[in-house]
Protein backbone atom coordinates (compact mmCIF):
# COMPACT_ATOMS: atom_id res chain seq x y z
CA UNK A 1 0.00 0.00 0.00
CA UNK A 2 1.46 3.34 -1.08
CA UNK A 3 1.31 6.04 1.61
CA UNK A 4 3.61 8.65 0.02
CA UNK A 5 4.19 9.65 -3.62
CA UNK A 6 7.26 11.65 -4.66
CA UNK A 7 6.90 13.69 -7.86
CA UNK A 8 9.68 15.23 -9.90
CA UNK A 9 8.72 18.54 -11.53
CA UNK A 10 10.26 19.06 -14.98
CA UNK A 11 9.29 16.33 -17.39
CA UNK A 12 7.02 14.74 -14.78
CA UNK A 13 4.46 16.83 -12.91
CA UNK A 14 4.87 19.74 -15.32
CA UNK A 15 3.66 19.43 -18.90
CA UNK A 16 5.96 20.50 -21.77
CA UNK A 17 4.78 24.09 -21.28
CA UNK A 18 5.84 24.07 -17.63
CA UNK A 19 2.27 23.89 -16.29
CA UNK A 20 0.52 21.73 -13.70
CA UNK A 21 -2.49 20.40 -15.56
CA UNK A 22 -6.02 20.22 -14.11
CA UNK A 23 -5.82 16.42 -14.36
CA UNK A 24 -2.67 16.37 -12.23
CA UNK A 25 -4.21 18.65 -9.63
CA UNK A 26 -7.30 16.46 -9.48
CA UNK A 27 -5.24 13.29 -9.05
CA UNK A 28 -3.17 14.85 -6.25
CA UNK A 29 -6.35 16.00 -4.50
CA UNK A 30 -7.79 12.49 -4.75
CA UNK A 31 -4.63 10.96 -3.33
CA UNK A 32 -4.46 13.35 -0.42
CA UNK A 33 -8.16 12.83 0.31
CA UNK A 34 -7.35 9.12 0.56
CA UNK A 35 -4.65 9.88 3.15
CA UNK A 36 -1.67 9.53 0.80
CA UNK A 37 1.11 12.09 1.12
CA UNK A 38 2.19 13.72 -2.17
CA UNK A 39 5.52 15.56 -2.17
CA UNK A 40 7.63 17.37 -4.74
CA UNK A 41 11.20 16.19 -5.31
CA UNK A 42 12.95 18.63 -7.66
CA UNK A 43 16.23 20.12 -8.76
CA UNK A 44 14.74 23.59 -8.51
CA UNK A 45 15.38 25.97 -5.59
CA UNK A 46 12.94 26.70 -2.78
CA UNK A 47 11.09 29.73 -4.24
CA UNK A 48 10.09 27.83 -7.37
CA UNK A 49 9.41 24.55 -5.57
CA UNK A 50 7.20 26.26 -3.00
CA UNK A 51 5.11 27.90 -5.73
CA UNK A 52 4.38 24.50 -7.28
CA UNK A 53 3.64 22.93 -3.89
CA UNK A 54 0.97 25.59 -3.39
CA UNK A 55 -0.37 25.42 -6.93
CA UNK A 56 -0.66 21.64 -6.97
CA UNK A 57 -1.80 21.47 -3.30
CA UNK A 58 0.89 18.95 -2.36
CA UNK A 59 2.10 18.16 1.14
CA UNK A 60 4.45 20.77 2.51
CA UNK A 61 7.76 18.93 2.91
CA UNK A 62 9.78 19.25 -0.29
CA UNK A 63 13.12 18.03 -1.63
CA UNK A 64 14.92 20.80 -3.52
CA UNK A 65 18.21 21.32 -5.38
CA UNK A 66 18.33 17.73 -6.59
CA UNK A 67 18.16 16.36 -3.07
CA UNK A 68 20.74 18.76 -1.63
CA UNK A 69 18.16 20.24 0.75
CA UNK A 70 14.82 19.51 2.38
CA UNK A 71 12.49 22.35 3.29
CA UNK A 72 9.02 22.95 4.71
CA UNK A 73 6.81 25.05 2.47
CA UNK A 74 4.39 25.81 5.30
CA UNK A 75 7.00 27.55 7.44
CA UNK A 76 9.50 28.44 4.73
CA UNK A 77 12.18 26.81 6.86
CA UNK A 78 15.13 24.82 5.57
CA UNK A 79 15.21 21.55 7.51
CA UNK A 80 18.45 20.06 6.18
CA UNK A 81 21.09 20.95 3.60
CA UNK A 82 24.07 19.01 2.27
CA UNK A 83 26.73 21.30 0.76
CA UNK A 84 29.65 20.45 -1.52
CA UNK A 85 32.72 20.02 0.73
CA UNK A 86 34.85 23.15 1.05
CA UNK A 87 37.85 21.17 -0.15
CA UNK A 88 36.19 20.69 -3.56
CA UNK A 89 33.96 23.77 -3.85
CA UNK A 90 36.43 26.30 -5.23
CA UNK A 91 37.91 23.95 -7.82
CA UNK A 92 34.41 22.90 -8.88
CA UNK A 93 33.51 26.51 -9.61
CA UNK A 94 36.80 27.15 -11.38
CA UNK A 95 36.17 24.22 -13.71
CA UNK A 96 32.65 25.35 -14.59
CA UNK A 97 33.16 29.09 -15.11
CA UNK A 98 34.25 30.79 -18.36
CA UNK A 99 33.25 27.93 -20.65
CA UNK A 100 30.17 29.46 -22.31
CA UNK A 101 28.02 27.34 -20.02
CA UNK A 102 24.88 28.88 -18.50
CA UNK A 103 25.36 28.23 -14.79
CA UNK A 104 22.92 28.27 -11.91
CA UNK A 105 25.07 28.48 -8.79
CA UNK A 106 23.19 27.53 -5.64
CA UNK A 107 25.07 28.84 -2.62
CA UNK A 108 23.29 27.77 0.53
CA UNK A 109 19.88 29.43 0.32
CA UNK A 110 21.02 31.92 -2.32
CA UNK A 111 21.24 31.79 -6.12
CA UNK A 112 24.19 33.37 -7.95
CA UNK A 113 24.65 33.91 -11.69
CA UNK A 114 27.43 35.49 -13.72
CA UNK A 115 26.58 37.97 -16.54
CA UNK A 116 26.88 35.38 -19.35
CA UNK A 117 24.61 32.94 -17.50
CA UNK A 118 22.06 35.60 -16.65
CA UNK A 119 21.65 36.59 -20.31
CA UNK A 120 21.48 32.98 -21.49
CA UNK A 121 19.05 31.86 -18.80
CA UNK A 122 16.67 34.73 -19.43
CA UNK A 123 16.06 33.07 -22.79
CA UNK A 124 16.34 29.37 -21.93
CA UNK A 125 14.79 29.44 -18.45
CA UNK A 126 12.10 32.14 -18.39
CA UNK A 127 10.83 31.56 -14.85
CA UNK A 128 10.42 34.87 -12.97
CA UNK A 129 10.77 33.32 -9.52
CA UNK A 130 14.25 32.13 -10.42
CA UNK A 131 15.44 35.43 -11.87
CA UNK A 132 13.80 37.52 -9.14
CA UNK A 133 15.83 35.60 -6.56
CA UNK A 134 19.13 35.31 -8.47
CA UNK A 135 22.01 37.60 -7.51
CA UNK A 136 24.30 38.86 -10.27
CA UNK A 137 28.04 38.49 -9.63
CA UNK A 138 30.75 39.49 -12.10
CA UNK A 139 33.08 37.01 -10.41
CA UNK A 140 31.13 34.26 -8.62
CA UNK A 141 34.30 32.79 -7.11
CA UNK A 142 35.18 36.06 -5.40
CA UNK A 143 31.55 36.74 -4.52
CA UNK A 144 31.06 33.45 -2.68
CA UNK A 145 34.32 33.99 -0.83
CA UNK A 146 33.47 37.58 0.16
CA UNK A 147 29.97 36.61 1.31
CA UNK A 148 31.14 33.48 3.12
CA UNK A 149 28.73 31.34 1.11
CA UNK A 150 28.94 27.56 0.72
CA UNK A 151 28.55 25.87 -2.65
CA UNK A 152 25.54 23.58 -2.58
CA UNK A 153 24.83 22.77 -6.23
CA UNK A 154 25.78 23.79 -9.76
CA UNK A 155 23.44 23.30 -12.68
CA UNK A 156 25.02 23.90 -16.10
CA UNK A 157 23.34 24.14 -19.50
CA UNK A 158 24.77 24.39 -22.99
CA UNK A 159 26.79 22.31 -25.44
CA UNK A 160 27.91 19.04 -23.85
CA UNK A 161 31.28 19.47 -25.58
CA UNK A 162 31.97 22.33 -23.17
CA UNK A 163 31.10 20.42 -20.02
CA UNK A 164 34.13 19.66 -17.77
CA UNK A 165 32.76 16.27 -16.78
CA UNK A 166 36.04 14.34 -16.75
CA UNK A 167 37.75 16.99 -14.63
CA UNK A 168 34.81 17.14 -12.21
CA UNK A 169 34.66 13.35 -11.95
CA UNK A 170 38.29 13.35 -10.87
CA UNK A 171 37.51 15.52 -7.84
CA UNK A 172 36.67 13.91 -4.51
CA UNK A 173 33.51 14.86 -2.69
CA UNK A 174 31.18 15.32 -5.69
CA UNK A 175 28.21 13.60 -7.32
CA UNK A 176 27.60 14.24 -11.03
CA UNK A 177 24.22 13.74 -12.66
CA UNK A 178 21.90 15.40 -15.17
CA UNK A 179 18.26 16.27 -15.79
CA UNK A 180 18.53 16.21 -19.60
CA UNK A 181 20.86 15.68 -22.55
CA UNK A 182 22.12 19.28 -22.59
CA UNK A 183 22.81 19.85 -18.90
CA UNK A 184 24.82 18.56 -15.98
CA UNK A 185 24.47 18.91 -12.22
CA UNK A 186 27.04 18.84 -9.43
CA UNK A 187 26.18 18.21 -5.77
CA UNK A 188 28.08 16.79 -2.83
CA UNK A 189 29.09 13.15 -2.63
CA UNK A 190 26.19 10.95 -1.57
CA UNK A 191 23.65 13.70 -2.26
CA UNK A 192 20.66 12.69 -4.36
CA UNK A 193 16.88 12.73 -4.47
CA UNK A 194 16.71 9.32 -2.85
CA UNK A 195 18.44 10.43 0.34
CA UNK A 196 16.28 13.54 0.59
CA UNK A 197 13.16 11.45 0.03
CA UNK A 198 14.28 9.07 2.77
CA UNK A 199 14.43 12.01 5.20
CA UNK A 200 10.97 13.23 4.16
CA UNK A 201 9.53 9.74 4.56
CA UNK A 202 11.10 9.47 8.02
CA UNK A 203 9.66 12.83 9.06
CA UNK A 204 6.22 11.66 7.94
CA UNK A 205 6.72 8.28 9.64
CA UNK A 206 6.36 6.26 6.42
CA UNK A 207 8.66 3.35 5.45
CA UNK A 208 10.32 3.73 2.04
CA UNK A 209 8.79 0.46 0.88
CA UNK A 210 5.40 2.16 1.20
CA UNK A 211 6.54 5.09 -0.96
CA UNK A 212 6.32 5.63 -4.72
CA UNK A 213 8.56 7.88 -6.79
CA UNK A 214 7.79 9.26 -10.24
CA UNK A 215 10.46 10.71 -12.51
CA UNK A 216 11.92 11.01 -15.99
CA UNK A 217 15.62 11.91 -15.75
CA UNK A 218 18.85 10.36 -14.54
CA UNK A 219 18.79 12.55 -11.44
CA UNK A 220 15.53 10.78 -10.47
CA UNK A 221 17.13 7.33 -10.45
CA UNK A 222 18.15 7.43 -6.80
CA UNK A 223 14.59 8.24 -5.75
CA UNK A 224 13.16 5.42 -7.87
CA UNK A 225 15.70 2.97 -6.47
CA UNK A 226 14.91 3.98 -2.88
CA UNK A 227 11.18 3.23 -2.92
CA UNK A 228 8.86 0.26 -3.11
CA UNK A 229 7.01 1.52 -6.17
CA UNK A 230 9.26 3.19 -8.79
CA UNK A 231 7.36 4.76 -11.70
CA UNK A 232 8.89 6.17 -14.88
CA UNK A 233 7.27 8.66 -17.19
CA UNK A 234 6.69 7.69 -20.82
CA UNK A 235 9.17 10.43 -21.78
CA UNK A 236 11.78 9.12 -19.32
CA UNK A 237 15.31 8.14 -20.28
CA UNK A 238 15.92 4.41 -20.97
CA UNK A 239 17.81 4.08 -17.68
CA UNK A 240 14.87 5.46 -15.71
CA UNK A 241 12.37 3.23 -17.50
CA UNK A 242 14.59 0.22 -16.82
CA UNK A 243 14.54 1.04 -13.09
CA UNK A 244 10.75 1.34 -12.93
CA UNK A 245 8.07 -1.07 -11.83
CA UNK A 246 5.64 0.60 -14.24
CA UNK A 247 5.75 3.24 -16.96
CA UNK A 248 3.20 6.05 -17.08
CA UNK A 249 2.19 7.97 -20.20
CA UNK A 250 4.35 10.97 -21.08
CA UNK A 251 4.04 14.42 -19.52
CA UNK A 252 2.23 15.46 -22.73
CA UNK A 253 -0.46 12.93 -21.84
CA UNK A 254 -1.06 13.67 -18.16
CA UNK A 255 1.30 10.90 -17.17
CA UNK A 256 1.78 12.27 -13.66
CA UNK A 257 -1.97 12.07 -13.02
CA UNK A 258 -1.95 8.47 -14.26
CA UNK A 259 1.00 7.67 -12.02
CA UNK A 260 -0.62 9.13 -8.90
CA UNK A 261 -3.93 7.39 -9.52
CA UNK A 262 -2.15 4.07 -10.19
CA UNK A 263 -0.96 4.15 -6.57
CA UNK A 264 -4.47 4.35 -5.14
CA UNK A 265 -5.80 1.00 -6.24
Amino acid sequence: MVKLISLDLDGTLLDPGGQVTPAAKSAIAEARAAGVRVVINTGRPAPEAFSYVREACCDTLVSILGGAAVADCASGQLLRRWDIPKSAARRTLELCLNRNIALMIFAGERIVVDPFSRAALLESYPYPLFHDNAELAEDPLAYLAEQGLPLTKIHGEGSPDAFPLEELAALEGLTLTSSGPRDFEVVGAGVDKGRALALIATLYGIPLEQCAAVGDSDNDLAALRAVGVPIAMGNASPAVQAAALRVAPSNRENGSAWAVLSCLG
